[in-house]
């Protein structure tokens, strides 16, 4: 017999469902486009479908699952939600006076500290092979023209 509860995954799952709804509804105003000529609200627009999609599937799997001992719903973590909305804030005002590698470089270097199993070897070793990443993506690949050091002007 199946008996729902408010579970963890319940929770969170309503979490995504409810971000993928805000997307949904803040790109309305959006043109959509089509899929081989998409509009600037295509993406988010679809980004928010998945979202509530993949939140309902948790959600209600969460509902109907076996209790686990001991499990804790609510668990509210400042120190790394401090450290990543620091982090974020810090890239969002460095991208364009400081470029992309130092910005996002400041980025992953302090958000890694939201593990508290990262060491600043491991962090430093992460941060270089994201600044590669994203470069070799979005500069390479896609040739999206931004300054990757400060513009000495």
């Amino acid at each position: 017999m199946l008996h729902a509860r408010l579970a963890r995954d319940t929770v969170g799952g309503l979490f995504f469902a409810a971000i993928g709804l805000a997307f949904v509804l803040g790109s309305n105003y959006l043109p959509m486009g089509e899929a081989a000529r998409m509009a600037s609200g295509y993406f988010p627009r679809l980004l928010g479908y998945c979202l509530i999609f993949i939140g309902l599937v948790i959600s209600i799997r969460g509902t109907f699952s076996e209790k686990k001992s001991h499990e804790i719903i609510y668990r509210f973590a400042l120190k790394k939600v401090l450290l990543i909305g620091t982090a974020l804030l810090a890239f969002a005002f460095l991208l364009e006076p400081a470029g992309l590698w130092i910005a996002l470089s400041v980025l992953v270097f302090i958000s890694s500290f939201a593990s508290e199993q990262r060491s600043i070897r491991e962090a430093l070793i992460l941060t270089v092979v994201v600044d590669l990443l994203v470069t070799a993506v979005f500069v390479g690949a896609i040739g999206l023209e931004i300054n990757l050091l400060p513009a000495w002007e």
